[in-house]
Parts: structure tokens; sequence; C-alpha cells
């Protein structure tokens, strides 16, 4: 029984030593707790921001800025200026895109220390770094996209061009048509005779 109970003081003392309890745990660089509706730094999601625009608008302290990419379409994306956020978690709420935000607060990261105001100024921003792979690919996707276009555009064109052509050509042959069955006609009627068998002048304006 007695050493039972050693045992049990030593795995006691032993756990204590090893596991860190939440008091032991520094607070500036580790979070205690990570509750999912904590509204942390920004993450932001250039693959799927269609740059709408609405978290720029929306924002009460002006604290978003657009970055302008070298894209013809969706061709910007937000950066926060976290000195000036109220972490209202309004620019989340309005952002379209699903199933996931392009621009997240919740369960964000805690750690937005600064060693200075002036200092450390860079600090406070979100910004967003796109890797040139990405750039050069969205770039050939565009160009790929608007070379189909064009393609497609020519070959509207050309098909509408045949059509206008056949059906021009359509319409000069029955005029053709036309014209000739009236010819034949005025030729019938100036060589009608009588019924004796002699010409009638009478037709066709004969006196």
């Amino acid at each position: 029984m007695i050493l039972i109970d050693i045992m049990k003081k030593v795995l006691r003392v032993s756990k204590a030593l090893t596991v860190k309890s939440p008091a032991q745990v520094d607070v500036r660089y580790e979070a205690m707790h990570h509750p999912a509706r904590y509204r942390g730094e920004h993450r932001i999601d250039y693959e799927t921001c269609i740059g709408c625009d609405s978290c720029n608008k929306i924002c009460p302290t002006h604290a978003i800025t657009m970055k302008k990419l070298p894209f013809k379409k969706q061709n910007i994306v937000p950066e926060v200026n976290l000195s000036v956020c109220i972490f209202c978690g309004l620019c989340e709420d309005v952002c379209p895109t699903k199933p996931e935000k392009s621009i997240v607060l919740s369960g964000g990261r805690y750690d937005m220390l600064s060693g200075g105001w002036h200092e450390d100024q860079n600090d406070f921003w979100v910004n967003v770094d796109i890797p040139q792979s990405y750039i050069d690919s969205r770039l050939e996707a565009e160009e790929a996209a608007r070379v189909k276009k064009e393609l497609a555009k020519k070959k509207k064109e050309a098909e509408a061009k045949a059509k206008a052509e056949a059906e021009a050509k359509a319409q000069t042959e029955i005029q053709s048509k036309t014209e000739t069955k009236g010819e034949r006609d005025d030729e019938v009627k100036d060589t009608k005779t009588t019924s004796d068998g002699t010409p009638d002048f009478s037709v066709g304006g004969g006196s």
C-alpha cells in the first residue's frame, strides 16, 4: 500500500514537471484558447476573390484598400490596415463568395503585437503576396480565352457573310428568272396572231 502511494506521488510530480499548465503559457506568442468566433487577423484568399469591392465599400473605418492586379477580370484584391480596423467583421459578412468567404476574420491569428507604432507600421497591414507563377498562369488563361473568343467571332462573321452571299445569290437568281419569264411573255404577246393567220398588230400598241 505504501509502495502504491509512493508511485502515485512520483507520477504526479513527473506529470507536473513535463506538462505545462495554462499559467505557464506565454500568451504573447501562444493563445490559451482558440475560439472559432474569435475575430483575429484577416485571411484573404486571392484565388477565390472576385474583386467585387464590397468589403472596401462596407468598411466603416476605411481600413481596406484594393490592390490592383494585372488581370482583365477579378483584377483587385483587398488589403487591410490593422491599425485602423475595428474587427467588426462586416467585410466577412458581405463577401459573396461561396462556399468559403474570400476574406475571413473568424478564427484568425491573434499574435498581432508590434514593437512600436512607427517602427513596425508595416506589421499592421495584411498584405496579399501573389506568386508570380499564379500571375503567369492567369495571364496565359486570359490570353487563351481571348484567342478562343476572337476565333469564334471570326467564324461567326464568316458564317454570316457566307449566308448573306448565299441569300444575295439566291435573290439574284430569282430576279433573273423573273426577268427572263417576263421577256418570254412579251415575246409571246408580240407574236400573237389572229384567227385568220394574219399578225395581230393591235396587241402591243399597233394601229
